[in-house]
This record gives structure tokens, sequence and C-alpha cells, in this order.
């Protein structure tokens, strides 16, 4: 599978106003999507692990806490209201300058739980856009540090989530994204930098140890909710203006499988 890069679109919008793609275009998108991944091509299991963890570990640039604010108000923008952004687990469209601690704001959600590893707000895991998304403060603290799975009780204040004394079931629309979040974070961090060995396994009452769970549900939600226009977006702003790597998760989503399954 082929990742459609945003700038490969507007190029096609250019040149080819009557809607019809040219090969030279798809072949010059892939030949991108080929020199990113050129040492994860054809891998699989613990070698194509450890080749990803190279590729989005490397030039890689950290934001502050306080940046990311600015970074998701882009990344999660909502297509039909750009002043606004969309809220994970709810789908909700908030004025991005409600972003605070107060009831009504949207605040910084680790889907990593960052007591999963106990790596905070500071620069690396706790900051990575890639697993930070907005969401209502009560949602969010409702969530807690829970592990994710299927099942619970109906979450009344976000209605399609179910959680219990252990566990999170992202409403259907969020559960692809959540998986490829934290696929990202268990190859991304492998204890260097001062930073835990962030793993997947298949508990969901991991707690304060840098795992999280559970595994074989995350596979199910992979493949139920396929990456969407707005997580390839989401990505190429990422790689392109903040942090200089990519979700290997969303550009080749076969690849969870060929590691995991």
């Amino acid at each position: 599978m082929r990742r459609t890069l945003l700038t490969g679109a507007v190029t096609l919008a250019l040149i080819a106003p009557l809607g019809l793609a040219t090969a030279s275009t798809t072949a010059a998108v892939e030949a991108q999507d080929d020199a990113y991944y050129a040492d994860a091509l054809g891998l699989t299991g613990e070698p194509l692990r450890d080749a990803l963890h190279e590729i989005i570990s490397t030039g890689v640039t950290t934001l502050s806490y306080a940046e990311v604010w600015d970074a998701l108000k882009e990344t999660d923008q909502d297509p039909a209201n750009p002043a606004n952004v969309i809220l994970l687990y709810t789908g909700q469209s908030r004025s991005a300058d409600l972003n605070g601690g107060d009831v009504g704001d949207w605040n910084r959600e680790h889907v990593w739980a960052q007591s999963h590893g106990d790596f905070g707000t500071s620069r690396g895991p706790g900051t990575d856009v890639h697993h930070l998304r907005p969401a209502d403060v009560r949602v969010n603290s409702s969530r807690g540090n829970k592990d994710f799975d299927d099942g619970g009780s109906a979450v009344a204040i976000a209605p399609g989530n179910y959680t219990d004394a252990d566990s999170w079931e992202a409403r259907d629309q969020d559960k692809g994204d959540i998986a490829r979040m934290l696929f990202y974070m268990a190859v991304r961090y492998e204890g260097g930098d001062g930073f835990a060995d962030l793993e997947l396994n298949d508990a969901v009452s991991n707690g304060s140890r840098p795992y999280h769970g559970r595994l074989y549900t995350l596979l199910e939600w992979h493949a139920q909710d396929p990456p969407s226009a707005f997580e390839e977006r989401r990505n190429e702003l990422i790689h392109d203006e903040y942090q200089g790597n990519r979700n290997p998760f969303i550009d080749h989503p076969e690849w969870a499988e060929a590691i995991w399954g």
C-alpha cells in the first residue's frame, strides 16, 4: 500500500485540472515513499521493526510541551472550519482557542498514557505529536491512563466510547487512529535517549509499567478502521513542519501485521 501525499494531491490539482492523474506523478509519489523507507522495504518481524526505529528516530526535531498547543491547532484542524480542531474520542469540532484546563476546554491527550513509561511532558515521548491529540478536558480525565480494549459501560460525555475499571474502548471512528499511534510509539521509543523502552502487550492492567495494551485488540482496531485522509494529512504536517519523521503504520498499514501479527 502506498500513502497518498498531500503534496502529491496538490501537484495533481495543478497539472491535471480535469482530475486525471498522470503516471509520472504517481511514480514520483511512490519514489518519495520508497526513499524514506528504503532500509525497511522487504523486511518483516524484528528486522523490520529495527529498521523502522532507525528511520523514524533519525533527524527528529523535538517540541516543548508549550509548542505542542500550536502544533495541534494545525495538525488537528477541522477541515470544515479552520478556526476549530477535531477532538479525539468525540469527533466534536471546538474552537482552537479553547485550549486549557477548564470545563469546556480541550487539552493535550497522551494516547500512550504518560504513566506507562513515566515520561512526563519533557521533550521526547511526552511531547511527540504523533500520539498527542486534542481531547475534551473531562473526557481526557475519564480515560485517564487506562489501557485500550473492547467492552465496559457507555461513557455519557463521549457517546460511542465505553469504559470499565482498567480499559477504554474508543468510538469506531477513532479505533484505528489509536492503534496506529500506539504502534508508532512502541517502535519509536526503544529505551534510548534516557526514556523507557515502550512495548505493547495483551494486558489491561499495566499501570505505571512501560507497556500498553491490549495488543490483540489494537490489531483488530487497526484492521477495522484504516487510515483516513485526516490521519494522512496529519502525518504529512508532522513530518514537514514539526518533527521531521512519519508514522509508518499510516503509510504502510500492512507493517503492523508484519511485526506483531
